[in-house]
């Protein structure tokens, strides 16, 4: 579902590699992240992959802009693990993300890109949302940025602005990135420029 915001940003003379997570446990899939960043710039993890992103960014020496996105150190919320819990099937990995919510709830959030959305959905095993990748001890004074989409994520800007990040705030859904690419392009670029001073 990133795709169209690489695109965006192919558009406007700039490389964009979409990384593919296929682990299973937290130590594959940071180590595939590692792997396709290599010789990034910037890293632009969207919602879960925040997680594992400073680690990222700092085996390959890139700069960080989270996308409306989860940071390292977070303890799982009891409520939400026990949603978490209900989506789990009988072969251990969990329903695709976008059977969580009713049929018409997606589609207030992705609008026509249901099909973008659902290709190729990856489905995981609950404990790779539960476990907590590694993060540098100073991951979070570093100057780096975070974009933030509607208030689903607002602690996590609030905690990144505290700590002198750049903080950019859209309206728009957690999925804006697909439904708006362009403006995240453009907001993303100038958040990027603002780190390079």
């Amino acid at each position: 579902m990133t795709q169209p915001l690489a695109a965006a940003l192919r558009r406007r003379g700039h490389e964009a590699l979409v990384a593919t997570r296929g682990g299973t446990d937290v130590e594959q899939v940071l180590a595939e992240f590692v792997a396709a960043a290599q010789g990034a710039d910037v890293v632009v993890p969207h919602s879960n992959a925040g997680r594992f992103a400073p680690a990222v960014a700092e085996q390959v020496g890139a700069r960080l802009v989270c996308l409306d996105s989860l940071l390292p150190g977070e303890e799982p919320d009891p409520g939400w693990t026990d949603v978490l819990r209900s989506k789990e099937l009988a072969d251990g990995l969990l329903a695709p993300w976008s059977t969580w919510w009713p049929r018409e709830d997606v589609d207030a959030v992705v609008g026509e890109h249901w099909a973008l959305l659902t290709t190729d959905e990856p489905r995981v095993p609950l404990r790779l949302l539960l476990e907590q990748p590694p993060a540098p001890e100073d991951w979070l004074t570093r100057r780096s940025g975070y974009i933030a989409f509607g208030d689903t994520y607002a602690e996590q800007a609030a905690l990144a602005e505290a700590n002198g990040w750049e903080v950019r705030r859209l309206d728009g859904g957690h999925l804006h990135l697909l439904t708006a690419p362009d403006d995240v392009a453009d907001v993303l670029l100038d958040v990027v420029a603002g780190l390079a001073h």
